[in-house]
């Protein structure tokens, strides 16, 4: 009688199983790990490792966290999507130096790729539609021949809690349709050449203790507004900033402004150099003086130097950026599984484990699965 109850259970369950199952990425893990000793956790992520280089394999919905340094992560032009901008989600977490991270298209993060250590390098990924793109915290990083579009903010440096955010160079990116093109809050050294940037509101958001940053034969295209600085110190007693302003043209060679013409119709070539004789003044929703001396100190007055490009060029330069072939679908993000579906199928597998067990009278000790 036992035994008949016990069948007709596993009947009706089994059925239901079959009405309520939904389709699950066979992937159930939330981060996946390259180790420090090169070791990929867990083991069967949709990374392949050849040597010092990462492949991924297919697209997916997961976080990577790199902790092995001169490791290469080849996206192969595969996916990775996020769950969502508004919750604490990284695409790529760098945690190691020398890594270069190239070939991934990654969507809906709140941060795409987020590097905290030195020497990295960010060539040929496609950001889109991701709360920040790359958001950076150490030295020495090259940010080259991305397409970061449809952001709050494209690329953000800041030295923050470590002493850093220097010599940085962001070189042949398209930088397009964001609410910030740069924020660079705390840096003594950024370069930004070569790029297209194109339709945001904002290019430049530069903090306050920014210094050194210098943008030259750029494109800039009808962008709303060159520079922001923030006003958020309480006074500005002896306040001296590094670098006012940032600097926007290199001594020989400025920028396009696609308003050049517009803004100054008597400006014409000089000598066949692709220069304009005008200088393009940057505006700033703050007032900030015409000249900057070292070491003035007005008190409450925010003294943030000249922002001109002495040297406008002409007509638009060629930025030579690589184009990322047209990926997969993105993968939907993994369905949740049900509840519900747990509990039946572990009731499903506890009723065929007793019917084994009264079938054969086996003496046996249950080990439970393990779930990843």
């Amino acid at each position: 009688m036992m035994r008949k109850a016990l069948v007709l259970i596993l009947f009706m369950l089994t059925t239901l199983s079959m009405i309520y199952v939904l389709p699950v990425d066979a992937q159930s893990y939330q981060t996946i790990t390259i180790n420090a000793n090169g070791n990929i956790t867990p083991s069967d992520a949709a990374l392949k490792r050849d040597g010092h280089i990462y492949t991924i394999t297919a697209d997916f919905s997961l976080s990577i966290i790199v902790e092995a340094n001169n490791v290469i992560i080849d996206g192969a032009n595969h996916t990775l999507q996020g769950p969502s901008i508004n919750e604490n989600s990284i695409a790529l977490n760098l945690t190691a130096a020398n890594i270069t991270v190239e070939n991934i298209h990654i969507t809906n993060w709140k941060v795409g790729v987020l590097g905290v250590w030195n020497n990295n390098t960010i060539a040929n990924n496609e950001f889109t539609n991701n709360y920040e793109g790359i958001v950076i915290y150490g030295d020495d990083y090259v940010v080259r021949q991305n397409s970061i579009s449809n952001s709050t903010t494209g690329l953000f440096i800041d030295g923050g809690f470590r002493p850093q955010g220097d010599n940085n160079l962001i070189i042949q990116n398209q930088i397009i349709g964001n609410n910030e093109a740069f924020d660079i809050t705390n840096s003594n050294g950024t370069t930004i050449t070569t790029n297209s940037i194109a339709n945001n509101d904002v290019i430049l958001v530069l903090g306050q203790t920014a210094g050194k940053t210098i943008l030259y034969s750029n494109n800039f295209i009808n962008n709303t507004q060159a520079l922001d600085i923030p006003v958020d110190y309480p006074t500005w007693e002896s306040f001296v900033p590094i670098s006012p302003a940032g600097q926007w043209d290199n001594g020989t060679v400025g920028n396009y402004w696609s308003d050049y013409t517009a803004r100054y119709p008597n400006a014409s070539e000089i000598d066949h150099t692709g220069i304009g004789n005008t200088p393009y003044a940057i505006a700033n929703t703050l007032s900030y003086s015409e000249s900057f001396e070292n070491g003035t100190d007005i008190t409450k007055v925010a003294v943030l130097g000249t922002a001109i490009d002495n040297y406008p060029l002409m007509t638009p330069i060629s930025t030579s950026t690589a184009t990322l072939t047209t990926s997969s679908t993105a993968s939907p993000s993994v369905p949740e599984f049900p509840s519900g579906i747990i509990i039946i199928s572990l009731l499903v597998a506890t009723c065929s484990v007793a019917l084994v067990t009264l079938k054969y009278q086996a003496k046996s000790v249950y080990k439970p699965l393990t779930w990843y």
